[in-house]
């Protein structure tokens, strides 16, 4: 069932009791597709993926199909015809998705759904790359689902941090699924969109939404603003091992008409990540530290801690040998309505 909160205004700084026991890292989810590559990265030559430090070999066909294989468990690292296991893979908005888990449960229609990119093509090469954290996937999701740190970290992209006339942050979650949304009144209009855009209000009206996808580390986030156009952006967060992750990206710019801001915002991406890396490397260490430790929250922090809470709920499932999904709980309905976007027939 999809679960809705609102945060109020007058929520106080607390002390973060109900995230006691979070340690991410510990344990790792099983029974996910992972998209490990941009489906135009994969050739007849075979590259190498890493999902929880399990190898994947993936490579193309003579006739376009992808095929993947892993080492046996009692074989370790070593690949060779008699020593590798095919593995699930199937290809998919554009990318190659890799089965990690019982071989046996890979089905394809737990694939989660990607409402803004085209469901057989993949975007161009301008509008797609990828960026590595130094951190576990989990603390990427909740940096992510954090979007007040956008004012601090991304600033000048974003809109600087200033109390805005109105701001309202609300959460929806399933078993499988944390979405974020905040609205500000009356935000700074940011640098970038003053230069790169032209927008010449001082202040704007925000909608930011953060969705992820608690198993396999996906999320999608977008932007609304009352004066400025923005693109919906994919982001993979692919847990190559306990202290790294490697982030696909990928932008839907069919959502919008401005040809130049469809090819300039693809391009900050580096930018952006690199930010990213300078808050969550630093945080890492401090999280596989198993010394007491508190931890504290705002309101801005609700969607986090229930990620959090929803997290620990499918590792305790797992624990117990469960490693199905809650009907509904991956690909709610409404989510395009939700985000405003909709699906192009195909990449430009």
């Amino acid at each position: 069932m999809t679960e809705f909160a609102s945060v109020p205004q007058t929520t106080r700084p607390v002390a973060g009791e109900i995230e006691a026991g979070w340690r991410p890292g510990e344990f790792v989810l099983r029974n996910a597709w992972f998209a490990v590559a941009h489906s135009p990265e994969i050739s007849a030559r075979p590259v190498l993926r890493m999902v929880h430090s399990q190898q994947y070999r993936i490579w193309r066909s003579e006739d376009g199909q992808v095929g993947a294989s892993c080492p046996r468990p009692e074989t370790g690292d070593v690949f060779s015809n008699d020593t590798s296991l095919a593995a699930p893979v199937h290809e998919r908005f554009g990318h190659v998705w890799v089965w990690f888990g019982n071989f046996d449960d890979a089905d394809p229609e737990l694939i989660p759904d990607i409402p803004f990119l085209a469901f057989d093509a993949a975007p161009p090469e301008y509008a797609r790359g990828f960026n590595y954290f130094h951190s576990t996937y989990e603390l990427v999701l909740e940096n992510i689902l954090d979007l007040t740190h956008v004012d601090f970290v991304h600033g000048s992209f974003r809109g600087a941090s200033h109390p805005a006339q109105e701001d309202e942050v609300r959460f929806e979650s399933t078993s499988e699924t944390v979405t974020m949304i905040r609205t500000t009144r009356g935000k700074p209009t940011s640098q970038y969109q003053r230069e790169q855009l032209g927008v010449t209000e001082e202040f704007q009206d925000q909608t930011l939404f953060a969705h992820v996808f608690i198993r396999s580390g996906m999320c999608f986030l977008h932007s609304r603003y009352t004066s400025a156009p923005s693109i919906p952006l994919m982001q993979t967060n692919t847990p190559e091992s306990r202290t790294l992750t490697r982030a696909n990206y990928a932008f839907g710019i069919e959502q919008t008409t401005n040809d130049h801001y469809r090819h300039a915002w693809p391009q900050t991406a580096s930018t952006i990540g690199e930010q990213d890396e300078s808050v969550l490397r630093p945080q890492n260490p401090r999280y596989l530290d198993k010394g007491p430790r508190p931890d504290f929250s705002t309101r801005f922090d609700a969607a986090g801690l229930q990620y959090r809470k929803r997290h620990n709920a499918l590792v305790e499932r797992q624990k117990s040998g469960d490693l199905s999904y809650i009907s509904g709980d991956l690909n709610a309905p409404g989510l395009a309505d939700t985000f405003g976007v909709f699906r192009p027939s195909q990449s430009n």
